[in-house]
């Protein structure tokens, strides 16, 4: 099992499946956080969508 910090290196280096890996591992909490009185805010979830990705592509390892 490779650590977050490792899956986001590669994915800054252009691995495709590290990104989707990451992604797919934060979903459920992109979507607990889009979700208002029971129902999914799509424009919402788009736009964590893309901080989280942004976020991932900006993360500086120290």
């Amino acid at each position: 099992m490779e650590t977050l910090t490792s899956l986001a290196i590669k994915a800054q280096k252009g691995d495709h499946e590290s990104m989707v890996n990451l992604y797919q591992q934060f979903q459920p909490l992109l979507l607990k956080e889009a979700t208002r009185d029971g129902r999914i805010d799509l424009d919402c979830y788009q736009e964590l969508s893309e901080r989280f990705i942004r976020l991932i592509m900006d993360f500086e390892v120290q």
